[in-house]
């Protein structure tokens, strides 16, 4: 009878699977009826301690074998025992444990043990080999089918609001998966239809995500003297309790670059409302009193940059159309298709190569159809690994 697993690496490093040993673990015997820990036959003595006997079959029945099997971040691989076994021992092997010998990248060994027959999830302890561990790390045991899984997960804590530190100055945006939230705005009490976010900007932005999508309504149609944005979804206001304005949205974000100044945060920016005012009028309002008085605080090039340039700063995208685009205007996305789960920007009918690409699959909740949100996922997915 084989021993099958497989094993994920859910860590953000590689993992080398040194040693695969199997064995019947004298410290999990326990009655017959349990189910989930290896157990001895049943030889009629009331000693809960093994004999001599017992002690050399299992001995006979210990196997190892070395390796070199390395798994980068997120991989995965199945391991299988073929080992040819009687009838009278293929339950023994079926419940043997299995211990894995783990190496990291920079040399450090650790082992973990594990039980291909459990029948319900579990945790199980990772032991590191290597005195003074750089890391430390649990795997969680789940017995799904056709075969268990085993994942590798780091203890250490991530910090997600400052992840973009550890990506190097060189790299260009477009490389990266960057997350975002769809109106990152409507946190607040609202109608069902207007309200898409359980948490507001700030707790986003501590979560890790990088993107923002705000739409906005001018106080004032005509006068630009009125700095005054509203926040909106559609024709609609975010809130119930009374109008919610841009600034303090802005000054959030401010706050956070200047508190974590390795990350930069997109700002995808949009007209919306039922007022009259005109894309043009927003880019004066935008312009007049937010970004020129903070040139520091922004990126306003039309070229997506590398991660180093906009380190502390807000990317401009615009979604509202300017009369004279410009080297300030920011990135052109008012090509924006609805509900969309990959384009490229600038279109691909334009004589400009893309920068950049974008999900915005926002209308995806089917839930009496789980076939078509599986293959939603799984449309998502692939394009959104991070390099």
């Amino acid at each position: 009878m084989a021993l099958v697993l497989t094993v994920r690496n859910l860590t953000s490093t590689s993992l080398s699977i040194k040693r695969i040993e199997r064995f019947q673990d004298l410290n999990t015997l326990q009655s017959k009826n349990s189910g989930y820990f290896s157990s001895f036959a049943n030889t009629g003595t009331s000693s809960a301690f093994p004999t001599s006997p017992e002690l050399s079959e299992h001995a006979q029945r210990f196997t190892h074998q070395d390796l070199e099997l390395t798994l980068r971040p997120f991989e995965s691989c199945t391991l299988a025992s073929q080992e040819q076994a009687s009838e009278q021992n293929a339950l023994a092997i079926s419940r043997a444990t299995l211990r894995l010998t783990l190496e990291t990248s920079i040399g450090e060994r650790y082992r973990v043990d594990t039980h291909p027959s459990y029948t319900r999830k579990s945790s199980h302890a990772v032991t590191p080999l290597s005195s003074n561990p750089s890391a430390s790390y649990s795997a969680l045991f789940h017995p799904s089918r056709p075969r268990p899984h085993l994942t590798i997960h780091s203890n250490d804590e991530i910090k997600y609001e400052a992840w973009m530190a550890d990506v190097p100055d060189t790299v260009p945006l477009s490389a990266l998966s960057i997350p975002g939230t769809h109106n990152s705005h409507t946190h607040y009490r609202a109608l069902p239809s207007v309200r898409c976010q359980n948490v507001d900007v700030q707790t986003q932005l501590e979560n890790g995500i990088r993107f923002l999508d705000i739409r906005l309504q001018p106080a004032h149609f005509t006068d630009t003297a009125e700095k005054v944005l509203y926040l909106v979804h559609g024709a609609f206001p975010v809130s119930l309790t009374g109008p919610k304005t841009f600034e303090p949205v802005l000054e959030t974000c401010y706050d956070f670059l200047s508190a974590h100044p390795t990350e930069t945060i997109i700002l995808s920016l949009k007209r919306e409302g039922i007022a009259t005012a005109s894309d043009e009028h927003v880019a004066h309002i935008l312009d007049q009193h937010y970004i020129t008085p903070n040139p520091s605080k922004w990126y306003t090039s039309p070229r997506l940059p590398h991660l180093g340039a906009a380190r502390g700063k807000l990317i401009l995208l615009r979604r509202y159309k300017v009369s004279s685009p410009s080297d300030t205007t920011g990135l052109d996305a008012t090509a924006w298709p609805h509900n969309v789960t990959h384009a490229t920007f600038p279109p691909p009918f334009t004589s400009t190569p893309s920068q950049f690409c974008l999900q915005d699959f926002c209308q995806n909740v089917y839930t009496t159809s789980p076939l078509l949100s599986m293959r939603i996922r799984n449309t998502l997915l692939p394009p959104a690994r991070c390099i």
